[in-house]
């Protein structure tokens, strides 16, 4: 009798033993299970590497700043538009300028003989009816630096401004710089302020570095 009572004894020992072994075993596999499970949660939510950063446009040229602006108009603010120089004009748009006609450049779009060699690329827009209603250059500046850019920018402004103007006098004029580019506007004040908020809008790292209005 004693015999069997030890003997029950020891399996019981030996089946609780066992059942705990077993437990310890599902509570390490649970929690392998979980540490995986959160890799690939984490993999799945991280960003791959070379991202474009939001917003960041990158420009191929001049014409292409304004092709894209004029393409936002509402037909509410539209006018009849022309571009170009006097070899290569378009009625219907925005074109290409001769960068290197120093000439025409000041006396169309106010860009300053002097700085003619800082530049390598030009476009224009204008009221093809009044061009003091509303003309806009954009220049790409060989720039090495922000400073290149506003030093021209600046220069610009100054000869915009200390124009004498004739049939019909503009009211305002602003200097928007983006990245290696600088646009600059003169006309109407409610038609530049039109054009300065479709420049911003449709490049984020667009900034107004001047907006003047024009002595009368």
């Amino acid at each position: 009798m004693k015999k069997r009572l030890i003997l029950i004894t020891m399996t019981c020992m030996m089946l609780s033993l066992v059942g705990c072994g077993n437990q310890e075993n599902a509570n390490d596999m649970g929690n392998d299970s979980a540490e995986v499970g959160t890799e690939s949660v984490a993999g799945d939510d991280a960003k791959p590497e070379g991202d474009t950063p939001e917003n960041e446009v990158v420009i191929g040229d001049a014409l292409e700043i304004l092709t894209t602006v004029w393409g936002t108009y509402e037909e509410a603010d539209k006018f009849p538009v022309a571009g170009g120089d006097s070899a290569n004009q378009n009625f219907e748009g925005p074109a290409v300028f001769d960068a290197t006609n120093a000439e025409e450049l000041d006396v169309t779009l106010g860009f300053p003989t002097a700085q003619v060699e800082n530049i390598d690329d030009a476009a224009s827009m204008m009221n093809a009816m009044m061009a003091n209603n509303f003309t806009a250059g954009v220049y790409h500046v060989k720039a090495e630096s922000k400073e290149d850019v506003e030093v021209v920018a600046t220069a610009i402004k100054d000869n915009i401004m200390a124009k004498q103007w004739m049939c019909g006098m503009p009211e305002k004029m602003v200097i928007i710089v983006i990245d290696d580019y600088v646009v600059s506007a003169f006309g109407l004040g409610d038609t530049i302020d039109v054009f300065k908020t479709k420049v911003t809008e449709a490049y984020g790292n667009a900034y107004v570095l001047y907006e003047e209005v024009i002595a009368q």
